[in-house]
């Protein structure tokens, strides 16, 4: 059968656009070949890096040094190795990070717009320095001469999707170099989208261990937060675990005024908190503790708050003054006794806690009274002590006759509590304490007199 007569010139039409095709495709990949490896040859230079360092520099206000700098058309950008040193309004700022990942639209990028999809910190290590008010240099952000002359902003608009942190840590200091406050295991993640069009920065945080002074430690923090471009700062409902208890609360700063911040605290080990903040006092109180408390300017570092403290089945034990009391009246219930509750409402300020409507309730005795307690731990209360019916009727009646009668047959005497935390003293109880040896004395010459 004879061909068809257009068939001989269809063929070659098609031979040639498959030929053109795929010279062009070839000459694009070897394009694409050429651009990646002069891209990633131009990255990889010195000149680019100082370009970058130099920009970032200029943004964050302080020397910023970047180890190494990776290109991938598609996989993003990766900083490695970077550091800074910055200046902050009360101190120093000083960061060095494993790797930054940055993924970006290559499409807005053409466009002249960086747009960064998302941004990943792994292993950052951040560490705030305070400074005297004295020695602290303001933050300045400086700008190229071109710039200042022009007055013009950089040409690319920057924009960022999300950022996160992983396995971050934290540390605050002091002055002196000493450790405020420790946070490890720092993982946040944020919609940061909002945050170049007035809108919401939205996230969570969560951290594995926090260390405060007096070797107070939280474990498993976590916590949603909002910023907005008003300057407002919220930690809302965050919560953490503590001495075997919970710890929940809410945080807020904002240009109005000081910050606030409410802990409440539920079934805490007293005895385990007390053994990390002061192992050394002879004294020891185990029980349960719950707290509702409301704390301001908390980043000062100066402590200024208020609230209540209450525990429940607790007891009392290696206090000096209840032991001589004990061994005065041969009464075992007054040495470590056990604490029924004790309430109090207290309040913080410059270093010392007031402590007012405190009610101490045991199966021996009751205590009231209010007072406060020093920066160094030095006391100065006023108390009462109330011996039950059946204790009172216990020790001798010249011991028993300094104290004032109820009708339900209790009786109470008002002590000044004095020395320190540590080493409580009181005169009323010490001459209480005298009465009653004087009592042992007298009664045991009586017999020794019998029996002669």
């Amino acid at each position: 059968m004879p061909a068809s007569p257009l068939e001989p010139k269809a063929r070659p039409w098609f031979r040639r656009l498959l030929i053109g095709s795929g010279i062009a495709l070839a000459l694009l990949f070897v394009g694409f070949v050429i651009g990646t490896v002069w891209l990633n040859s131009f990255i990889h230079s010195n000149s680019f890096r100082h370009e970058v360092e130099v920009r970032a520099s200029q943004t964050l206000g302080g020397p910023v040094e970047i180890k190494q700098i990776d290109l991938g058309l598609l996989g993003g950008v990766k900083l490695e190795g970077m550091t800074a040193q910055l200046a902050a309004d009360q101190g120093t700022v000083g960061i060095a990070v494993e790797n930054v990942s940055c993924s970006y639209s290559l499409r807005a990028l053409l466009g002249r717009e960086v747009k960064v999809d998302a941004l990943t910190m792994t292993n950052p290590e951040i560490v705030l320095t305070q400074q005297p008010p004295a020695l602290t240099k303001p933050r300045i952000t400086k700008t190229t001469p071109t710039e200042a002359a022009a007055g013009k902003v950089p040409p690319f608009q920057f924009s960022l999707h999300s950022a996160k942190i992983s396995n971050g840590h934290l540390m605050l200091k002091d002055a002196t170099g000493a450790t405020k406050a420790d946070f490890q295991g720092i993982d946040v993640n944020a919609d940061t989208g909002g945050y170049f069009t007035d809108d919401d920065v939205t996230g969570t945080t969560k951290i594995k261990t926090i260390t405060l002074p007096e070797n107070i430690t939280a474990t498993d923090f976590s916590s949603s937060f909002l910023y907005n471009n008003n300057g407002t700062l919220q930690a809302r409902t965050f919560q953490a675990t503590a001495f075997s208890g919970t710890i929940t609360g809410d945080y807020k700063l904002d240009t109005t005024g000081p910050s606030l911040l409410t802990v409440k605290a539920d079934h805490v080990d007293l005895a385990q908190a007390g053994k990390a903040a002061a192992p050394d006092l002879p004294g020891k109180m185990s029980g349960s503790l719950d707290l509702q408390s409301t704390w301001h300017q908390i980043e000062t570092g100066q402590l200024a708050g208020e609230g209540d403290a209450q525990i429940a089945n607790g007891k009392l034990q290696g206090v000096a003054l209840l032991h001589e009391l004990a061994t005065a009246f041969k009464l075992a219930a007054l040495s470590d006794p056990d604490l029924k509750s004790v309430t109090t409402h207290f309040f913080v300020s410059h270093g010392e806690t007031r402590f007012n409507s405190l009610v101490i309730r045991s199966t021996a005795f009751d205590m009231t009274g209010s007072g406060v307690i020093g920066p160094k731990g030095e006391l100065d209360a006023d108390m009462v002590m109330i011996l039950h019916a059946d204790t009172l009727k216990q020790i001798p009646g010249i011991a028993a006759a300094a104290f004032s009668k109820t009708p339900d047959g209790s009786g109470s005497i008002p002590f000044h509590l004095g020395g320190t935390v540590a080493v409580p003293q009181s005169d009323g109880l010490t001459q209480l304490f005298i009465t009653g040896s004087k009592v042992q004395r007298t009664i045991s010459k009586t017999i020794k007199n019998i029996f002669n």
